[in-house]
C-alpha cells in the first residue's frame, strides 16, 4: 500500500515540477500515517501500517507537506510576482485534519 502512494506522490510531485529522492516522499508519507493513525487512534501491524480507507488522505497529506517545502511556518509568501497563500502554518491544513475519524473506545 505504501508502495502505491510513494508512485502517486512521485507522479504527482514531478507533475508540479517538486523533484526530491525518494527518501523526501517516503519520509512525508511515514509523517502523514503516524498523524492520521495518532488522530484515528489505530494501532499499525507490520501487515497494515494504516487503514486503507485512508490512503487517498495519506497521498494529499504528503503531497501538501511536499508542496510546502521551503515555506514551511508561512501562511503567506510573495516571490517574483507569485503569491501563495495556505490556509495554515501547521504541517496539515484543518480540513484533511477533520476527515480523520477517531475509532470508538470501550468504556
Amino acid at each position: 500500500m505504501e508502495h502505491e502512494i510513494l508512485e502517486k506522490l512521485k507522479r504527482g510531485c514531478e507533475a508540479r515540477g517538486l523533484i526530491y529522492d525518494d527518501i523526501i516522499y517516503e519520509d512525508e508519507i511515514d509523517n502523514a500515517i503516524e498523524v492520521v493513525n495518532e488522530r484515528r487512534g489505530y494501532k499499525p501491524t507490520a501487515g497494515k501500517p494504516f487503514e486503507e480507507k485512508y490512503k487517498h488522505l495519506i497521498y494529499r497529506m504528503a503531497l501538501y507537506t511536499v508542496s510546502k517545502m521551503g515555506a514551511e511556518g508561512e501562511i503567506s509568501h510573495k516571490e517574483n510576482g507569485t503569491n501563495r497563500v495556505y490556509q495554515t502554518s501547521n504541517d496539515y491544513p484543518r480540513d484533511m485534519l477533520n476527515q480523520i475519524i477517531p475509532l470508538a473506545r470501550g468504556v
